[in-house]
Protein backbone atom coordinates (compact mmCIF):
# COMPACT_ATOMS: atom_id res chain seq x y z
CA UNK A 1 0.00 0.00 0.00
CA UNK A 2 2.80 2.55 1.03
CA UNK A 3 4.74 1.45 -2.73
CA UNK A 4 1.09 1.85 -4.16
CA UNK A 5 0.84 5.65 -2.45
CA UNK A 6 4.33 6.78 -2.85
CA UNK A 7 3.97 6.52 -6.95
CA UNK A 8 0.92 7.91 -6.94
CA UNK A 9 2.23 10.75 -5.42
CA UNK A 10 5.54 10.94 -7.60
CA UNK A 11 3.33 10.62 -10.79
CA UNK A 12 1.14 13.65 -9.84
CA UNK A 13 4.81 15.47 -8.79
CA UNK A 14 5.74 14.66 -12.36
CA UNK A 15 2.38 15.85 -13.74
CA UNK A 16 3.14 19.29 -12.30
CA UNK A 17 6.70 19.85 -13.46
CA UNK A 18 5.47 18.74 -16.92
CA UNK A 19 3.29 21.15 -16.83
CA UNK A 20 5.50 23.96 -15.45
CA UNK A 21 7.98 23.02 -19.02
CA UNK A 22 5.46 23.83 -21.27
CA UNK A 23 5.80 26.41 -24.04
CA UNK A 24 3.76 29.39 -23.12
CA UNK A 25 2.69 29.43 -26.45
CA UNK A 26 0.29 26.25 -25.60
CA UNK A 27 -1.75 28.87 -23.26
CA UNK A 28 -4.91 30.04 -24.95
CA UNK A 29 -4.34 33.04 -22.49
CA UNK A 30 -1.02 33.72 -21.42
CA UNK A 31 -2.56 36.44 -18.70
CA UNK A 32 1.46 37.36 -17.37
CA UNK A 33 2.18 38.56 -21.02
CA UNK A 34 -0.63 39.94 -22.39
CA UNK A 35 -0.64 43.80 -23.50
CA UNK A 36 -3.45 45.53 -20.83
CA UNK A 37 -4.92 48.76 -20.95
CA UNK A 38 -5.66 51.37 -18.93
CA UNK A 39 -8.24 53.82 -17.68
CA UNK A 40 -8.47 57.18 -15.28
CA UNK A 41 -10.74 57.32 -12.12
CA UNK A 42 -12.23 60.36 -11.04
CA UNK A 43 -12.13 59.49 -7.69
CA UNK A 44 -12.93 62.54 -6.27
CA UNK A 45 -14.76 65.84 -7.92
CA UNK A 46 -15.63 68.98 -5.93
CA UNK A 47 -17.63 70.53 -7.78
CA UNK A 48 -20.22 70.21 -10.59
CA UNK A 49 -20.46 74.17 -11.57
CA UNK A 50 -18.39 77.47 -12.92
CA UNK A 51 -18.72 80.29 -10.62
CA UNK A 52 -19.80 82.64 -13.32
CA UNK A 53 -19.46 85.75 -11.10
CA UNK A 54 -15.74 84.60 -10.08
CA UNK A 55 -13.72 82.87 -12.43
CA UNK A 56 -10.52 82.54 -11.20
CA UNK A 57 -11.69 80.66 -8.01
CA UNK A 58 -14.02 78.17 -9.83
CA UNK A 59 -13.55 75.16 -12.47
CA UNK A 60 -12.88 71.30 -13.32
CA UNK A 61 -11.14 70.37 -9.77
CA UNK A 62 -10.62 66.78 -8.49
CA UNK A 63 -8.51 63.86 -7.48
CA UNK A 64 -7.93 61.20 -10.53
CA UNK A 65 -6.67 57.59 -10.05
CA UNK A 66 -4.27 55.98 -12.81
CA UNK A 67 -5.55 52.65 -13.30
CA UNK A 68 -3.27 50.26 -15.17
CA UNK A 69 -1.40 46.80 -14.88
CA UNK A 70 2.01 48.41 -13.10
CA UNK A 71 -0.25 50.38 -10.48
CA UNK A 72 -0.27 53.55 -12.40
CA UNK A 73 3.52 53.58 -13.41
CA UNK A 74 2.60 52.89 -17.32
CA UNK A 75 1.51 56.97 -17.42
CA UNK A 76 3.04 58.97 -19.43
CA UNK A 77 1.05 61.86 -19.15
CA UNK A 78 -2.83 62.93 -18.77
CA UNK A 79 -3.81 65.55 -21.23
CA UNK A 80 -7.14 67.88 -20.59
CA UNK A 81 -8.92 69.41 -23.63
CA UNK A 82 -12.16 71.58 -23.21
CA UNK A 83 -15.10 72.78 -25.69
CA UNK A 84 -18.04 75.06 -24.98
CA UNK A 85 -21.48 74.40 -25.07
CA UNK A 86 -24.56 77.24 -25.32
CA UNK A 87 -27.34 75.48 -26.42
CA UNK A 88 -26.84 73.59 -29.11
CA UNK A 89 -24.22 75.22 -30.41
CA UNK A 90 -20.94 73.06 -29.98
CA UNK A 91 -17.46 75.05 -29.99
CA UNK A 92 -14.26 72.70 -31.40
CA UNK A 93 -11.95 71.30 -29.00
CA UNK A 94 -8.50 72.68 -27.78
CA UNK A 95 -5.56 71.53 -25.36
CA UNK A 96 -6.02 73.01 -22.23
CA UNK A 97 -3.69 71.21 -19.70
CA UNK A 98 -1.14 68.31 -19.24
CA UNK A 99 -0.59 66.76 -16.20
CA UNK A 100 2.80 64.64 -16.08
CA UNK A 101 2.58 60.88 -15.20
CA UNK A 102 5.21 61.68 -12.81
CA UNK A 103 3.20 64.07 -10.97
CA UNK A 104 0.93 61.09 -9.73
CA UNK A 105 1.93 59.90 -6.59
CA UNK A 106 0.58 56.89 -4.32
CA UNK A 107 -1.48 57.79 -1.60
CA UNK A 108 -0.60 57.29 2.29
CA UNK A 109 -2.35 55.08 4.57
CA UNK A 110 -4.59 54.15 5.19
CA UNK A 111 -5.60 53.03 2.37
CA UNK A 112 -6.33 50.00 0.07
CA UNK A 113 -5.59 51.75 -3.43
CA UNK A 114 -2.30 50.16 -5.31
CA UNK A 115 -2.75 52.73 -7.51
CA UNK A 116 -1.44 56.42 -8.43
CA UNK A 117 -3.55 59.52 -7.71
CA UNK A 118 -3.23 63.58 -8.06
CA UNK A 119 -5.00 66.43 -7.45
CA UNK A 120 -5.88 68.25 -10.37
CA UNK A 121 -7.13 71.64 -10.53
CA UNK A 122 -7.90 74.10 -13.50
CA UNK A 123 -9.33 77.15 -12.90
CA UNK A 124 -12.59 78.59 -15.41
CA UNK A 125 -10.31 81.40 -16.19
CA UNK A 126 -7.74 78.98 -17.68
CA UNK A 127 -10.72 77.19 -19.73
CA UNK A 128 -11.74 80.72 -20.87
CA UNK A 129 -8.31 81.58 -22.22
CA UNK A 130 -8.05 78.75 -23.89
CA UNK A 131 -11.61 78.87 -25.97
CA UNK A 132 -10.67 81.86 -27.11
CA UNK A 133 -8.49 79.99 -29.82
CA UNK A 134 -11.65 77.50 -30.00
CA UNK A 135 -13.80 77.28 -33.54
CA UNK A 136 -17.20 78.71 -32.54
CA UNK A 137 -16.91 79.74 -29.31
CA UNK A 138 -18.89 83.18 -28.40
CA UNK A 139 -16.29 85.40 -26.47
CA UNK A 140 -17.53 84.67 -23.38
CA UNK A 141 -19.36 82.33 -20.16
CA UNK A 142 -23.23 83.08 -19.73
CA UNK A 143 -25.56 81.33 -17.29
CA UNK A 144 -26.70 77.89 -18.32
CA UNK A 145 -23.37 77.10 -20.46
CA UNK A 146 -21.58 74.11 -20.68
CA UNK A 147 -17.45 73.69 -20.40
CA UNK A 148 -17.18 70.23 -21.47
CA UNK A 149 -13.20 68.92 -20.52
CA UNK A 150 -11.98 65.59 -21.85
CA UNK A 151 -9.09 63.89 -20.48
CA UNK A 152 -6.69 61.71 -22.42
CA UNK A 153 -3.92 59.16 -21.07
CA UNK A 154 -1.21 58.54 -22.60
CA UNK A 155 1.19 56.07 -21.82
CA UNK A 156 4.84 55.13 -21.82
CA UNK A 157 4.57 52.85 -24.67
CA UNK A 158 2.49 55.53 -26.48
CA UNK A 159 -0.90 54.09 -26.45
CA UNK A 160 -4.03 56.62 -25.71
CA UNK A 161 -6.88 55.72 -24.13
CA UNK A 162 -9.86 58.68 -23.89
CA UNK A 163 -13.83 58.13 -24.34
CA UNK A 164 -13.61 56.88 -27.94
CA UNK A 165 -11.90 53.64 -26.75
CA UNK A 166 -13.46 52.67 -23.43
CA UNK A 167 -17.17 50.81 -22.90
CA UNK A 168 -20.05 51.34 -20.45
CA UNK A 169 -18.44 49.07 -17.80
CA UNK A 170 -15.72 51.59 -17.45
CA UNK A 171 -17.21 54.46 -17.89
CA UNK A 172 -20.27 53.93 -15.80
CA UNK A 173 -20.69 52.76 -12.10
CA UNK A 174 -19.71 54.68 -8.85
CA UNK A 175 -16.22 52.67 -8.66
CA UNK A 176 -14.29 52.87 -12.04
CA UNK A 177 -16.19 56.39 -12.91
CA UNK A 178 -13.47 57.04 -15.71
CA UNK A 179 -16.12 58.84 -18.45
CA UNK A 180 -13.21 60.75 -19.55
CA UNK A 181 -15.46 63.14 -19.64
CA UNK A 182 -16.30 65.83 -17.33
CA UNK A 183 -19.02 68.51 -17.90
CA UNK A 184 -19.56 71.71 -15.76
CA UNK A 185 -22.37 74.12 -16.02
CA UNK A 186 -22.11 77.40 -15.26
CA UNK A 187 -24.33 79.16 -13.25
CA UNK A 188 -24.86 82.44 -11.45
CA UNK A 189 -23.49 81.62 -7.95
CA UNK A 190 -24.00 82.81 -4.39
CA UNK A 191 -21.55 85.62 -3.50
CA UNK A 192 -18.45 84.30 -1.96
CA UNK A 193 -19.52 86.57 1.15
CA UNK A 194 -22.63 84.45 1.61
CA UNK A 195 -23.16 81.51 3.74
CA UNK A 196 -20.50 82.15 6.60
CA UNK A 197 -20.31 82.74 10.12
CA UNK A 198 -21.83 80.70 13.06
CA UNK A 199 -24.35 78.51 12.68
CA UNK A 200 -26.51 75.61 14.92
CA UNK A 201 -26.23 72.18 14.05
CA UNK A 202 -28.65 69.46 14.43
CA UNK A 203 -29.14 65.56 13.22
CA UNK A 204 -32.15 66.48 11.87
CA UNK A 205 -32.91 62.96 10.02
CA UNK A 206 -30.70 59.57 10.32
CA UNK A 207 -31.72 55.99 8.38
CA UNK A 208 -30.08 52.70 6.70
CA UNK A 209 -31.16 53.07 2.94
CA UNK A 210 -30.24 49.36 2.87
CA UNK A 211 -33.12 48.37 5.47
CA UNK A 212 -36.43 46.79 4.48
CA UNK A 213 -39.60 48.12 6.12
CA UNK A 214 -39.64 44.80 8.51
CA UNK A 215 -36.09 45.69 10.01
CA UNK A 216 -37.11 49.37 10.72
CA UNK A 217 -40.42 48.04 12.93
CA UNK A 218 -39.90 47.33 16.66
CA UNK A 219 -38.91 45.41 18.05
CA UNK A 220 -36.33 44.49 15.86
CA UNK A 221 -35.16 48.06 15.03
CA UNK A 222 -31.87 48.40 16.41
CA UNK A 223 -31.84 51.37 18.69
CA UNK A 224 -28.16 51.96 18.08
CA UNK A 225 -28.50 52.37 14.26
CA UNK A 226 -30.60 55.71 15.58
CA UNK A 227 -27.43 56.99 17.28
CA UNK A 228 -27.17 60.73 17.44
CA UNK A 229 -23.35 61.12 15.13
CA UNK A 230 -23.74 64.83 15.02
CA UNK A 231 -24.71 65.92 18.51
CA UNK A 232 -26.28 69.78 18.25
CA UNK A 233 -23.91 72.12 18.05
CA UNK A 234 -22.47 75.85 17.10
CA UNK A 235 -20.21 75.72 13.87
CA UNK A 236 -18.29 78.16 11.81
CA UNK A 237 -18.57 78.37 7.95
CA UNK A 238 -15.59 79.45 6.32
CA UNK A 239 -14.31 79.23 2.47
CA UNK A 240 -11.57 76.41 2.82
CA UNK A 241 -7.91 78.15 2.25
CA UNK A 242 -7.34 77.84 -1.59
CA UNK A 243 -10.70 76.44 -2.15
CA UNK A 244 -12.84 77.04 -4.84
CA UNK A 245 -15.81 80.10 -4.20
CA UNK A 246 -18.48 77.86 -4.08
CA UNK A 247 -17.13 75.49 -1.30
CA UNK A 248 -17.62 75.59 2.51
CA UNK A 249 -16.38 73.92 5.58
CA UNK A 250 -16.86 73.58 9.26
CA UNK A 251 -15.34 72.18 12.37
CA UNK A 252 -17.71 69.65 13.72
CA UNK A 253 -18.42 67.24 16.93
CA UNK A 254 -18.91 63.71 15.02
CA UNK A 255 -18.65 60.12 16.75
CA UNK A 256 -16.73 61.93 19.95
CA UNK A 257 -14.05 63.67 17.74
CA UNK A 258 -13.81 67.31 16.11
CA UNK A 259 -12.82 67.11 12.45
CA UNK A 260 -13.89 69.23 9.42
CA UNK A 261 -16.68 68.43 6.74
CA UNK A 262 -16.52 70.62 3.26
CA UNK A 263 -19.27 70.71 0.99
CA UNK A 264 -20.09 72.92 -2.56
CA UNK A 265 -23.07 75.03 -2.88
CA UNK A 266 -24.56 74.20 -6.33
CA UNK A 267 -27.29 76.71 -7.80
CA UNK A 268 -30.51 74.90 -9.25
CA UNK A 269 -30.88 73.89 -13.02
CA UNK A 270 -32.45 76.52 -15.18
CA UNK A 271 -35.39 74.50 -15.06
CA UNK A 272 -35.91 74.10 -11.60
CA UNK A 273 -36.79 76.85 -8.76
CA UNK A 274 -34.71 79.47 -9.01
CA UNK A 275 -34.24 79.03 -5.49
CA UNK A 276 -34.12 75.27 -5.35
CA UNK A 277 -29.70 75.23 -4.81
CA UNK A 278 -28.41 71.84 -3.87
CA UNK A 279 -25.65 71.53 -1.11
CA UNK A 280 -23.25 68.54 -2.77
CA UNK A 281 -21.09 66.43 -0.96
CA UNK A 282 -17.75 65.03 -2.63
CA UNK A 283 -16.36 62.07 -1.30
CA UNK A 284 -14.55 62.63 1.76
CA UNK A 285 -12.47 61.25 4.62
CA UNK A 286 -14.09 61.91 8.13
CA UNK A 287 -10.39 60.85 9.17
CA UNK A 288 -11.97 58.70 11.98
CA UNK A 289 -10.90 55.03 12.06
CA UNK A 290 -13.47 52.53 11.65
CA UNK A 291 -10.57 49.74 12.29
CA UNK A 292 -7.28 49.55 12.65
CA UNK A 293 -7.03 49.57 8.80
CA UNK A 294 -9.98 51.75 7.53
CA UNK A 295 -11.64 55.30 8.14
CA UNK A 296 -14.88 56.52 7.79
CA UNK A 297 -15.91 58.06 4.80
CA UNK A 298 -18.43 60.47 3.63
CA UNK A 299 -20.16 60.80 0.03
CA UNK A 300 -22.99 62.24 -1.64
CA UNK A 301 -26.65 60.32 -1.22
CA UNK A 302 -28.10 58.90 -4.06
CA UNK A 303 -31.67 60.24 -4.96
CA UNK A 304 -34.36 59.83 -2.91
CA UNK A 305 -35.99 61.69 0.33
CA UNK A 306 -36.00 60.92 3.81
CA UNK A 307 -39.23 59.73 3.95
CA UNK A 308 -42.38 60.87 5.22
CA UNK A 309 -43.71 61.88 8.21
CA UNK A 310 -47.07 59.56 8.17
CA UNK A 311 -47.64 55.73 7.18
CA UNK A 312 -47.57 54.16 4.94
CA UNK A 313 -44.73 52.83 5.57
CA UNK A 314 -44.54 52.27 9.31
CA UNK A 315 -41.01 52.56 9.20
CA UNK A 316 -40.44 56.11 9.23
CA UNK A 317 -42.77 56.54 12.28
CA UNK A 318 -40.71 54.61 14.48
CA UNK A 319 -39.55 56.84 17.77
CA UNK A 320 -36.25 55.74 17.09
CA UNK A 321 -35.84 56.90 13.55
CA UNK A 322 -36.07 60.68 12.86
CA UNK A 323 -37.82 61.51 9.18
CA UNK A 324 -38.32 64.23 7.28
CA UNK A 325 -39.26 65.51 3.67
CA UNK A 326 -35.89 66.71 2.59
CA UNK A 327 -33.88 65.62 -0.45
CA UNK A 328 -31.10 63.53 0.46
CA UNK A 329 -28.76 65.87 -1.28
CA UNK A 330 -29.23 68.62 0.58
CA UNK A 331 -30.68 71.81 -0.69
CA UNK A 332 -30.20 75.57 0.24
CA UNK A 333 -32.13 79.06 -1.01
CA UNK A 334 -30.23 80.61 -3.38
CA UNK A 335 -32.28 84.31 -3.34
CA UNK A 336 -30.61 83.82 0.34
CA UNK A 337 -27.15 84.95 1.80
CA UNK A 338 -27.70 82.69 4.95
CA UNK A 339 -26.74 85.76 7.02
CA UNK A 340 -30.27 86.53 8.27
CA UNK A 341 -31.05 84.97 11.93
CA UNK A 342 -33.60 82.03 11.12
CA UNK A 343 -31.92 81.07 7.21
CA UNK A 344 -30.89 77.64 7.15
CA UNK A 345 -29.53 74.96 4.62
CA UNK A 346 -29.40 71.21 5.30
CA UNK A 347 -26.57 68.85 4.11
CA UNK A 348 -27.23 65.15 3.14
CA UNK A 349 -24.55 62.73 3.46
CA UNK A 350 -24.20 58.84 3.48
CA UNK A 351 -21.78 57.94 6.28
CA UNK A 352 -19.41 54.99 5.91
CA UNK A 353 -18.76 54.02 3.24
CA UNK A 354 -15.24 53.10 1.84
CA UNK A 355 -12.71 54.93 0.05
CA UNK A 356 -14.03 55.22 -3.15
CA UNK A 357 -17.77 55.85 -2.36
CA UNK A 358 -19.23 52.57 -2.30
CA UNK A 359 -21.74 52.25 0.76
CA UNK A 360 -20.68 48.87 2.48
CA UNK A 361 -20.99 49.80 5.68
CA UNK A 362 -17.49 48.67 6.84
CA UNK A 363 -18.07 49.91 10.47
CA UNK A 364 -21.68 49.51 11.06
CA UNK A 365 -24.63 49.47 9.02
CA UNK A 366 -24.60 52.29 6.19
CA UNK A 367 -26.33 55.27 7.31
CA UNK A 368 -28.03 58.16 5.66
CA UNK A 369 -28.15 61.90 7.72
CA UNK A 370 -29.21 65.03 7.38
CA UNK A 371 -28.25 68.00 9.24
CA UNK A 372 -29.20 71.41 9.21
CA UNK A 373 -27.98 74.78 9.64
CA UNK A 374 -29.66 77.71 11.14
CA UNK A 375 -28.22 81.10 11.69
Amino acid sequence: MKFKRYSLVTALLLTVVGIGCRDKDLYPLPYDDREVGAYMRLYSQTSNVIDLNDLANSGLDGTFEAVDGAGGNSLQEFRILVRHRRGAALSGEVPLTTIAGADFAKVPEPTFSEYRRAKVRVSAAQALTALATATGFPGSFANGDQVIYRGVMVLKDGRQFTDTNTTPNITGGQFYSASFVYTLTVRNQTTSTSWLGQYTLAQTAIWSPNHSTALHAAPQFPSTLAARLFPNQTVTLSIPPGGLSTERQFTVSYRGQNVTLRFNLEAAPTTAAPTAGTVFVPLQNSTVDCTTEREIYWTQPTGGTFGTAAAPPPAYTNPLLPSGTTANQGSYNTSQTGLVAGQSLSIGLDDDADEYGRRNGYCTWTRRVRLTLTR
